[in-house]
């Protein structure tokens, strides 16, 4: 079931998706925020996440999070 969930990095509205069970009830993430997870330069290359990460702790992009334009 689809749910508003508020963004458990920003604190920011990251859409309407599934609740992930990885993450506190009414929480998820916003795409902005997993663009800056993946990129962010305080972190070596070998300590980027890669998207197997991403998906054991954020769920399945279009799932779970997301960019709202691609939501049906």
């Amino acid at each position: 079931m689809k749910r508003r969930l508020e963004c458990c990095c920003c604190g920011g509205d990251a859409g309407r998706w599934q609740q992930w069970h990885n993450r506190d009830t009414g929480y998820g993430v916003c795409a902005k925020c997993v663009d800056w997870i993946k990129t962010r330069p305080l972190l070596r290359e070998v300590d980027r996440p890669d998207d197997a990460e991403i998906l054991r702790l954020y769920g399945q992009e279009g799932v779970n999070w997301g960019r709202e334009e691609a939501q049906t």
